[in-house]
């Protein structure tokens, strides 16, 4: 699996302003170089996930960027329901014990063009697993 290199821009902490969760995807100079992820804010950190179920492997929404659950406590697999937890953990579901493969992320602060500083989510880390196992 491809992993962007530490300290890639994701996009700024205000794309989660209206949409606590949203799906983005990263491509790299190759072809075969892309990820797809979600990125869930609470409060004032952001978790973020590959964005692929466990179960069957597919990107947990049908309808973009419609992650979670109505309550708005989950992340939730649009192809079977599946509902994870903010560490991951799957806790409803087929794929109930399993987890998502976690990516670790960092809010920082850059000025921009016009002098005014923003807060933007970059890669921090490399992805994990449930058992701390790295990918890559």
């Amino acid at each position: 699996m491809w992993l962007p290199a530490r300290g890639t821009l994701i996009c700024p902490l205000s794309a989660l302003d209206e949409k606590p969760a949203r799906s983005f995807i990263l491509r790299g100079d190759q072809e075969t170089q892309e990820i797809d992820l979600i990125l869930w804010r609470a409060d004032d950190s952001v978790l973020a996930y590959v964005n692929q179920c466990p179960h069957l492997h597919l990107p947990l929404e049908t309808m973009p960027d419609r992650l979670l659950n109505r309550a708005q406590t989950a992340l939730l697999c649009s192809a079977h329901g599946a509902q994870f937890d903010r560490t991951g953990h799957c806790f409803v579901g087929p794929c109930a014990g399993d987890r998502l493969k976690r990516l670790d992320v960092a809010i920082v602060e850059a000025t921009n063009a016009a002098g005014h500083v923003v807060k933007n989510i970059v890669l921090n880390g490399r992805l994990e697993l449930a058992g701390d196992e790295p990918l890559g």
